[in-house]
């Protein structure tokens, strides 16, 4: 076959096909949905447990987003509990509360500042191990606060529950004094706990040195900032967050296609005399879909 004949016949074949290129179509991408926890309060500090999607609105990046649907939160909690009490033991009590509070729903760490970290017990709902690493938590002799080990506890934590893909990350800090870092830099710690759509919660005694990550943390990532008193409220302050994440919602909103994504969000509700606590800052990429088992 001469050179001629063979281009005749690309050329017919093409023809008859419409074209190589036109056989291959692009593809359409879809709406892309995103999800969120949060809770609600009533003015008596009652969590409401009646919220619907109708009840809600969220804007994103300041644009209106479409709830998709509000539901009572029933996915299963990590959540690593960091204790700072500087030798006292005082948030022993508290925490064996919470635990039998929490334990049917969610899996558990505990991490001790001693006064570096040490990691108690990793994340499991087995009573016995979680028993054993309360024993840890009594009495042990004063300590000096440390402001980079409970930073540095906070980062670790966000990134071993990003590690895990855990669908509801939730990291519960309790200190007595809080402290000033001065290795760890704060903006970074954020960025983790952004990152792995942990939410941050912190128990504290009445003048702590919180600093950027302990008091900025839990509103931008929807967790709860609860003031202990002198430490006679250590015990209700750390229920509170309890009873909170007993009572949340995981909202599913919509971003239309070709929308980019935004790390800034504000969810209001319509109902009077009703608080939210709710994100004002995520991550600015969609997560992985994989989930800890």
């Amino acid at each position: 076959m001469t050179l001629r004949s063979i281009l005749l016949l690309v050329a017919s074949t093409l023809t008859l096909t419409g074209g190589a290129t036109s056989a291959v179509r692009p593809t359409a991408i879809a709406d892309v949905t995103r999800q969120i926890y949060i809770s609600a309060t009533d003015k008596s500090g009652a969590q409401v447990t009646d919220l619907t999607a109708a009840d809600i609105s969220i804007k994103e990046g300041g644009k209106d987003r479409p709830v998709e649907s509000l539901q009572p939160a029933t996915g299963l909690m990590h959540v690593a509990l960091v204790v700072d009490d500087a030798g006292s033991g005082a948030f022993q009590g508290a925490i064996a509360q919470f635990l039998q509070r929490t334990l049917a729903r969610g899996h558990f760490s505990i991490t001790l500042l001693n006064p570096q970290a040490s990691m108690l017990v990793d994340f499991t709902n087995d009573p016995a191990a979680l028993r054993t690493a309360l024993g840890r938590l009594g009495k042990r002799g004063r300590m000096q606060a440390d402001g980079d080990q409970m930073l540095d506890a906070i980062d670790r934590a966000a990134k071993a529950l990003q590690q895990r893909k855990a669908e509801r990350p939730i990291v519960v800090a309790l200190t007595l004094k809080g402290g000033t870092p001065e290795s760890i830099v704060p903006d970074n710690v954020l960025q983790s706990v952004r990152a792995s759509g942990t939410m941050l919660n912190v128990v504290h005694l009445i003048g702590a040195d919180l600093g950027m990550v302990m008091s900025d943390g839990p509103r931008q990532s929807g967790g709860r900032i609860e003031e202990a008193g002198d430490g006679n409220g250590i015990i209700p302050a750390t229920m509170r967050i309890a009873e909170s994440l007993q009572a949340q919602y995981v909202v599913t909103y919509t971003i239309p296609n070709g929308i980019s994504l935004s790390d800034r969000i504000a969810v209001s509700t319509s109902r009077k005399g009703i608080a939210l606590t709710a994100p004002t800052r995520i991550t600015g990429r969609l997560p992985d879909s994989g989930r800890a088992p």
